[in-house]
């Protein structure tokens, strides 16, 4: 395998290296002139060394151009020759990426080498002229596009929009990088790439390599087509320019396609609707209501804002369990007796089965939470614009300002910062899952039995715990026993969540409901996750006391073993649903 990469190498070497020359003397011989015209006309030196800066946008345009150029026409008429090597996809795929990316990352150290040499001094990359980061966004750039180009083989109107977004984002990303606080402040060199940066520049990378690849392997098997609704649009577009009349052809669809359009029919459009549509419109009612107190009353902007993500919060919860319920119900016939004939019998295999149901579960509670958190956004820019002009800039910037400013700039800038809207974002998004997911799990067993007492161990325990503690403290306060005994009792509970889960995915995979690469995952998960939480309370340790320190260990890791339940829970519910 080896020997094929190292041939196709060296043939994209030699159909690249004429136009490399040609761009990288582009690059260099055009500003050598200009320095050379400057200098006849009597500029000094060391006034051109305070203007190289206002040029750096500009080489950059052009060396992408140029050198992404070179690329393309190297690897101009050698798809077919690529998809018929005999490796692996991931690997021919792995090739395209890393060729591309170090050839223009050779080119651009090149060109920056002689720029050094003809033109800077000894303090360029330190004060006027950014290496390591534009150098990093332009390897992301490159894996991003190729995962884009074989994207677009299969094309659809959702990874159009995605694929859209991303590269604006992406742009206006790098754009913002030279504009450290805030785009009214002046421009400066990105000099220093911080730890997010390159974190978020690595995970964008291998999240394209990853999706790169496998829109390669689809195009390589002959099976990236595009979307229906994108053959609609095809069809719609072709009569609409030439007057003829489009037949109504029949596309044909999979079973576990067929099966995951009749689940999203019979319930899941249902569950949307409701848990994320009147939800996020309530939110959004009572939200700008929240808002009409900065206009009636001498009320703090921050106290105000926090009580939209107050209300958005327990509109969330709500949300959960109104999704969770309508869902879980939906797969049943009346009265529970049995699963609806039309899924039950469809050809597939009970994995297959699980999956595309649990992958329609996925997207209910997605579409829902984002809905909610959209609402929570628009309420935010409608209260922007109705009490002061000139603040949808600030939710460009991300950042935490916690100075007790009452602006309400500075109020949206600490709600959309590391600490507001993201975080509340991402805390909500677990809490959702836990709660509609692990409902879906109860509800999919199709049991009345089951259902009953699942809801009322969880309400009877929720009362009995309540009560006993309650009882304890009441008839002895501060004694070592009572102490004792609410330590044992959550103490239990902690094994019971721990030891069910794990029964669960035992379970799930002697039948052979999941696959053995998830039921490790999520063990590695897992004990990462926990591992992560004990060292960081271990760094903690000098200003919390032992006991707070283990009882948000213990609460983290029940937290995480009820995030990854479903995906072991809801296979064992819809078999035992299926077969009864």
């Amino acid at each position: 395998m080896s020997s094929i990469f190292y041939a196709t190498t060296k043939q994209f070497c030699k159909r690249a290296w004429f136009g490399a020359v040609l761009a990288v003397g582009a690059l260099v011989m055009g500003p050598l002139l200009i320095v050379l015209i400057l200098k006849f006309n009597g500029l000094q030196s060391d006034q051109m060394e305070q203007n190289y800066f206002d040029f750096h946008f500009a080489y950059l345009g052009a060396s992408w151009v140029f050198f992404l150029g070179v690329c393309l026409h190297a690897f101009s008429g050698s798809e077919k020759y690529c998809l018929g090597l005999p490796v692996s996809s991931a690997s021919i795929a792995t090739w395209l990426m890393l060729a591309m990316a170090g050839f223009v990352v050779v080119l651009q150290l090149l060109t920056n080498g002689l720029y050094r040499l003809l033109f800077f001094d000894e303090h360029w990359l330190t004060n006027y002229w950014p290496l390591l980061g534009p150098l990093l966004f332009m390897v992301t750039l490159i894996l991003v596009g190729h995962c884009l180009f074989w994207s677009v083989h299969a094309p659809s109107f959702t990874k159009t929009f995605l694929g859209g977004a991303l590269m604006i984002g992406m742009l206006a990303w790098f754009v913002s990088r030279y504009y450290p606080n805030g785009f009214k402040s002046d421009i400066v060199p990105w000099n220093r790439v911080t730890l997010g940066e390159f974190v978020t520049m690595q995970l964008t990378c291998l999240a394209a390599w990853y999706q790169g690849t496998r829109a390669f392997a689809e195009v390589r098997a002959g099976t990236a087509v595009p979307s229906p609704a994108w053959e609609r649009m095809k069809v719609w577009w072709n009569a609409l320019l030439t007057g003829a009349i489009p037949e109504q052809s029949v596309v044909p669809f999979s079973p576990r396609s067929s099966l995951a359009r009749l689940h999203w029919r019979e319930s899941c459009q249902q569950s949307v609707i409701v848990g994320g549509g009147v939800f996020g419109l309530l939110s959004l009612m009572f939200n700008l209501l929240i808002g009409t107190r900065l206009n009636s009353e001498p009320t703090a902007l921050r106290d105000v804002l926090e009580g939209f993500v107050a209300m958005s919060t327990i509109l969330n919860l709500a949300a959960a369990v109104t999704a969770g319920a309508i869902l879980g119900l939906g797969i049943c016939r009346t009265g529970r007796t049995e699963m609806k004939r039309c899924l039950a019998m469809a050809p597939l295999t009970d994995p297959d089965f699980n999956a595309t149901l649990f992958a329609n579960m996925v997207k209910v509670l997605g579409w829902s939470i984002l809905i909610i958190q959209s609402a929570l956004l628009l309420s935010l820019i409608v209260t922007a614009v109705l009490y002061e002009v000139d603040t949808l800039s600030v939710l460009q910037v991300t950042g935490f300002l916690g100075n007790g400013s009452n602006s309400l700039s500075d109020m949206l800038l600490y709600l959309f910062g590391e600490n507001g809207f993201l975080c509340h974002t991402l805390v909500t998004l677990i809490g959702f899952w836990i709660i509609a997911a692990n409902i879906v799990s109860v509800l999919w067993t199709g049991r009345t039995w089951f259902i009953v007492s699942a809801i009322g161990v969880c309400f009877g325990g929720l009362f009995f715990y309540s009560m006993m503690i309650s009882l304890l403290e009441a008839f002895f306060p501060r004694q070592y026993l009572a102490e004792l005994v609410i330590i044992s009792m959550l103490l239990i509970l902690y094994f019971l969540i721990l030891g069910g889960t794990l029964v669960a995915y035992l379970t799930a995979r002697r039948r052979q409901l999941i696959s053995k690469t998830r039921f490790l995952g999520a063990g590695l998960l897992w004990s990462f996750a926990v591992m992560g939480v004990l060292v960081t309370l271990l760094s903690m340790a000098p200003h919390y006391p032992f006991r707070t320190m283990c009882g948000e260990f213990c609460v983290f890791s029940v937290l995480g073993a009820l995030v990854l339940a479903p995906f072991a829970t809801i296979p064992l519910a819809l078999s035992w649903n299926r077969h009864r």
